[in-house]
């Protein structure tokens, strides 16, 4: 992980039964021109940093250089040279979540960036990966994510149910950032569309005891036509990190990705992505559709309707592999494990923590004492 430039007084995490923590040490990678020490990319700019000496290299990125390929380019790209991540690096996969996380050949020693066990071994790297096309740079640094982290365990209402403890457990949280690999698809969406449409309406039946309303549905035929462009749907190309917390910190800012280069990485580790690329297109592809039958029901009408039926064609469909920014903070709080995560571009930040379930039945007791009290002044009792 990158460095922190503001001068933290972390302190190691202890190590807990299942996992002891050791930092990667880069000590090759990107020599700096005045003191021969590694470079590191520097969050929230296009320049790679020395953080012995200063020094600041510009990183040169093309944005014309983003191509997106065909379906059929798929299968192609494995006998081309746009394969692996086009700098070497180490790789080593976690047996604990099953991440191929990927670092600057000189890491000495390493823990998984995303789970934190020690659990890891040195792996070949997938012979077949398609090198990616673009990624969006961290934007902030991790201690800037350790403050978001605060921020978010901080609220005053998670503050009321959380252990008294957390606090201090929060200050030791170590935090990584990590490349995490996405594939993105566009489609031009065409859908034609048929059903019978209902609008209810109410008629009085009846006299004097027997009178009543009664709802009745008056049912129309009705066809149309929608269209529409589905521009960089986004899918996560691994299952090291959980589907539903990762959801809660997106979306990414897609549209500001810069051309893939290797001095992006520098000081961060990357994942490589475990799932196949045309897996999860038709996993993209069962998402649009289902967005255009939506669409299409929104377009019917009605308070009701039967008979719905959308016939979508997916037209000049295109994908590229991209690599987003996640922080990822593991930490243990009395026997259980807990992991939040922070996007490196937005600022978002999701996870677990740990509640004192005393605390909790002390605010339900509060909460019933208060509600009797009301009850008594205002006479219901």
């Amino acid at each position: 992980m990158a460095k922190s430039r503001a001068g933290s007084e972390e302190e190691d995490t202890p190590a807990s039964p299942e996992k002891s923590v050791v930092d990667a040490e880069m000590i090759e990678g990107y020599p700096c021109a005045s003191c021969g020490a590694s470079l590191e990319f520097l969050p929230g700019t296009r320049s790679m940093e020395c953080p012995y000496c200063g020094a600041q290299n510009q990183i040169d990125v093309d944005l014309s250089e983003i191509e997106e390929h065909d379906l059929e380019d798929l299968p192609l790209l494995a006998a081309t040279t746009d394969l692996g991540m086009g700098v070497e690096q180490r790789h080593f996969r976690c047996e604990r979540c099953g991440a191929l996380q990927a670092v600057e050949p000189a890491a000495i020693a390493i823990e998984c960036a995303y789970c934190g066990s020690p659990a890891i071994v040195e792996a070949p790297s997938n012979p077949d990966l398609v090198r990616p096309a673009a990624l969006v740079p961290f934007a902030f640094d991790d201690e800037a994510a350790r403050g978001k982290y605060r921020k978010w365990l901080g609220v005053w209402w998670r503050r009321l149910i959380s252990p008294g403890a957390l606090k201090n457990q929060a200050v030791v949280t170590k935090i990584r950032g990590v490349y995490a690999p996405f594939f993105t698809f566009d489609a031009q969406a065409e859908s034609d569309w048929s059903g019978l449409r209902g609008d209810y309406y109410y008629v009085t039946v009846g006299s004097g005891k027997n009178r009543q309303v009664v709802r009745k549905t008056r049912w129309t035929y009705r066809s149309g036509h929608h269209s529409r462009f589905y521009d960089d749907v986004l899918l996560y190309a691994s299952e090291a990190l959980p589907e539903e917390t990762l959801r809660k910190v997106m979306p990414f800012r897609t549209k500001e990705v810069v051309p893939y280069s290797g001095e992006f990485l520098a000081g961060f580790a990357a994942e490589e992505y475990t799932l196949n690329p045309d897996t999860l297109w038709k996993s993209a592809r069962d998402s649009m559709k289902a967005d255009e039958w939506r669409a299409c029901r929104r377009e019917l009408g009605g308070d009701t309707y039967r008979n719905l039926r959308v016939h979508t064609q997916l037209m000049d469909p295109t994908w590229k592999h991209v690599l987003l920014p996640i922080y990822v903070a593991n930490y243990a709080f009395g026997d259980r494990h807990y992991q939040f995560l922070v996007n490196g571009q937005t600022g978002e930040v999701k996870g677990s923590a740990p509640i004192s379930w005393a605390k909790v039945g002390g605010i339900v007791g509060i909460a019933i004492a208060a509600a009797v009290v009301i009850a008594a002044l205002l006479g219901v009792f």
